[in-house]
């Protein structure tokens, strides 16, 4: 900005005013002054010529680099002025006393004592030199009128100066609060990464980032929901913080509503019970999802709206992020064709059990493995496709029959393995006995290489043991070990029972 179209720092302007009250009252009195004594035009026009200098100080304010700065000069300078006036009106006891309070006073509070010692000091020197150009001439009283007049113009001066003072005061405290709430948001928006990070999945990272904003700004309510692109209708996560289900269920509603009739939910109608809801959009950083955070203000906040956005922004940027680290942590656990935990995660799974057995020896773990049984059978004679959709039925019937709390794992190519984290032998050998006795019902429908159906039956071998039998380093070799022994035993079945060329999965 160049120094010709620059104002006045705020405080310039605050005291504008004051000043030019003060100089045309001051004025005032040198007309008053003048008529009494008769002295005309040998004051009058002297005192004119003050008149100028509040034009004169606004310019060099306005025009100044630092006009703060230059205010502070200018403050000096009236008490430059006022002190060789104050010599003109031969020191006019009522006018001397109340213009020098008024300069000192100006000086005190924007410059503290030790511009106001300044202001002092160069009030008397002006005073000094106007005495030693009109000569030295005490003037202790003019009149009454003029004892009203100039305490009418000292009350008006000192009261205006006292209500710029109290402006400037509820503009610094209005300028501190925006700081404190702009301090609470920046803190807010730096922490809410942290706790995204902390997060296991997406419903407990928006819990827990709602809770962290309402900790931030107790006096809100924080609601947001994640709804499938293509269904809007369609709420697939939800959190609310401050908020209670009443509220949330309107919000729902609000949400459905809007999006029925086509609207943007960015602009909801403001309820019956007249609350201050505001709306964000998360959609422009969420790839799969819709997402809307919504805050309800104890008053209404104009201003809210671009804090809010803000606040979209960083949650939704940590929700992609977190859906992101998810799919890749599926990827890296799961089994592309079944879709279970695949070998890696199971041995790490299975290493924490052990070392859960050795720090606390009463709690013991179990292992169930299982291997499907003339898979490679039904490579040779169907192909590798019908080979994986029978893997697949095995895992569907697995997944179908174990606990949140067990652990299923492909671990090879024919070989499934379902870890009991915190229970003993009871546990994998009911669900051997449920596998065994339920699994020759099944059917798994393949499609054949040639293009044909074909049902087929499941069969699997078994072997389980518990860290309740031997020591928790060797449970799974002993689950594996009785597993190709009951392997062995049904091939020995077969052979004697079906012959050779038979195919038992038919």
């Amino acid at each position: 900005m160049q120094p010709s179209l620059r104002r006045p720092h705020r405080l310039a302007l605050a005291i504008i005013a004051p000043r030019i009250f003060a100089f045309c009252h001051t004025f005032g009195l040198t007309v008053w002054i003048a008529v009494v004594e008769g002295s005309g035009w040998t004051l009058i026009l002297p005192g004119m010529l003050l008149l100028l200098w509040p034009g004169v100080a606004y310019a060099l304010a306005a025009h100044a680099q630092n006009s703060k700065r230059a205010e502070f000069r200018n403050l000096l300078f009236d008490s430059l002025l006022f002190g060789f006036w104050c010599s003109v009106l031969d020191f006019y006891v009522l006018a001397t006393i109340t213009i020098g309070l008024a300069c000192l006073m100006n000086n005190l509070v924007v410059g503290g004592v030790r511009k106001m010692l300044i202001a002092a000091g160069l009030f008397i020197l002006a005073a000094l030199f106007g005495s030693a150009l009109t000569g030295f001439t005490f003037r202790p009283y003019v009149s009454n009128r003029l004892d009203i007049y100039q305490w009418a113009g000292a009350v008006v001066y000192f009261l205006t100066i006292g209500r710029v003072t109290y402006s400037q005061n509820r503009k610094i405290g209005r300028s501190i609060g925006e700081i404190r709430f702009q301090n609470r948001v920046f803190h807010a928006l730096l922490d809410l990464g942290a706790v995204a990070n902390r997060a296991t999945n997406i419903h407990t990272l928006l819990v827990d980032s709602l809770n962290h904003l309402q900790t931030h700004f107790p006096d809100y309510g924080f609601a947001v929901f994640l709804q499938e692109r293509q269904r809007s209708e369609v709420t697939r996560f939800a959190a609310v913080a401050g908020l209670s289900s009443e509220d949330e269920k309107r919000l729902r509603f609000l949400l459905t509503n809007v999006h029925g009739q086509g609207g943007d939910p960015t602009t909801l109608p403001q309820t019956d019970k007249g609350e201050n809801l505001y709306v964000a959009s998360m959609a422009g950083r969420l790839s799969m999802y819709e997402g809307w955070l919504i805050v309800k203000a104890p008053s209404r906040d104009d201003g809210l709206k671009q804090i809010l956005s803000l606040f979209a922004d960083q949650l939704a940027a940590a929700t992609e992020n977190k859906l992101l680290h998810l799919e890749l942590k599926k990827t890296a656990e799961r089994d592309g064709l079944t879709g279970l935990y695949n070998r890696g995660f199971l041995e790490s799974a299975l290493q924490m059990s052990i070392q859960g057995k050795v720090q606390t020896p009463n709690l013991d773990f179990a292992v169930l493995m299982l291997d499907v049984d003339r898979l490679k059978d039904v490579n040779d004679h169907y192909g590798h496709v019908a080979g994986d959709q029978l893997i697949a039925c095995v895992a569907q019937y697995l997944q179908f029959h174990c606990r949140d709390s067990d652990i299923l794992a492909r671990y090879g190519g024919d070989e499934f393995v379902i870890l009991f984290p915190s229970a003993d032998l009871t546990a994998a050998r009911r669900m051997a006995n449920l596998i065994q006795e339920n699994l020759p019902e099944q059917r798994c429908t393949i499609d054949t290489a040639s293009g044909e159906h074909e049902e087929l039956m499941l069969h699997v071998s078994i072997g389980c043991a518990s860290s309740s039998e031997v020591p928790a380093q060797q449970v799974f070799a002993l689950a594996d070990e009785r597993m190709y022994a009951n392997k062995s035993q049904r091939r020995k079945q077969w052979a004697d029972g079906l012959g050779t060329a038979s195919r038992p999965f038919l």
